[in-house]
């Protein structure tokens, strides 16, 4: 019986230091990286695609940009005569690259407005070895917001940010925390990443005493990443709270599992002046089936984007 005992005794102490230690091996493996994009698409990996400008009939001025930390960043600009606002777009965090964006951009740029497409640090064609969830790049958007407002076809011009998955935790931290951004677009952003784990781990029907044990876990693995500040402090739930009355739209799928809506339901908590649009689909980037190439066709998406750009900036 004693030999039963120890032996379950162990069992569990084993399993306590496996949970214990998980996020300090498992984050810095999954995030200590670079983000390279293969070109083509698998079952694993569905939006592997590198699109380019001339795939959509654009001219494109392709610029790296440098951050305060010294960060090269790949950015992809599409004009627009006499642009009604220039709109920045940000992606996920390991797909798709943000040259999924271009359908985008064109279909903007038929209505008149300007894009920039910017790869963030540590992914595709830009600088950096880590993924950042939304800690760091807020410097990569200020050098976009920065390069803008020094170039004299956009003065006067309003900046419009827009990212999904990652790119709208980064998106919703960015505008935050700068104040020249006239208004925002945040699809499927998470909360913080603390809570997005939880909420998958929820998901897969782990017991809720070790999402409760694993949380502060995960934040303390995330605070010797990025800082106990950046962890506490630059993250949507604390970010969304600082728009000082500039227009804000949230977007999600209700059936989402990658990014669950609690996301979306925390947010507007934070900030109840926030317009949001649930879509009642699984689609975790939005667009209908993940067609980001045909983005136009998706006349629901699409009429939602323009209407509130358009309402935001006065048009």
């Amino acid at each position: 019986m004693k030999r039963i005992i120890k032996s379950i005794a162990a069992t569990i102490i084993i399993c306590l230091i496996l949970l214990i230690i998980a996020p300090f091996v498992a984050l810095p493996l999954f995030l200590n990286r670079h983000v390279d994009y293969k070109g083509y698409t698998t079952q694993n990996y569905p939006l592997q695609d590198i699109y380019v400008a001339t795939d959509y009939a654009l001219n494109e001025n392709q610029i790296y940009l440098k951050t305060e930390d010294g960060l090269n960043l790949w950015t992809s600009e599409i004009f627009a005569e006499n642009p009604k606002a220039v709109i920045i777009y940000l992606s996920g965090i390991v797909q798709p690259s943000v040259t999924y964006f271009y359908g985008h951009a064109k279909y903007m740029q038929d209505n008149g407005y300007a894009s920039i497409l910017l790869e963030v640090r540590g992914h595709g064609k830009s600088d950096g070895n880590r993924i950042c969830l939304g800690y760091e790049e807020t410097k990569d958007v200020q050098a976009v917001v920065d390069y803008i407002q020094s170039s004299p076809k956009y003065d006067g011009v309003p900046i419009v940010l827009h990212g999904v998955s990652m790119g709208g935790a980064i998106a919703v931290n960015a505008f935050g925390q700068i104040d020249e951004i006239d208004a925002l677009i945040a699809m499927s952003a998470y909360s913080s990443f603390e809570d997005v784990v939880i909420d998958i781990m929820d998901n897969y029907g782990i017991p809720q005493f070790i999402q409760t044990f694993e949380k502060p876990l995960i934040s303390s693995s995330l605070k010797m990443m990025f800082g106990s500040e950046a962890v506490e402090h630059i993250k949507p739930i604390e970010q969304i709270k600082n728009t000082n009355g500039r227009p804000v739209l949230l977007m999600a799928s209700s059936g989402d599992m990658e990014v669950p809506m609690d996301n979306l339901h925390r947010l507007k908590d934070a900030n109840p002046n926030v317009e949001v649009w649930i879509r009642d689909s699984w689609e975790h980037f939005i667009v209908k089936d993940c067609d980001f190439k045909n983005m136009a066709k998706d006349k629901e998406y699409c009429n939602k984007l323009l209407e509130f750009i358009e309402k935001s900036l006065g048009y």
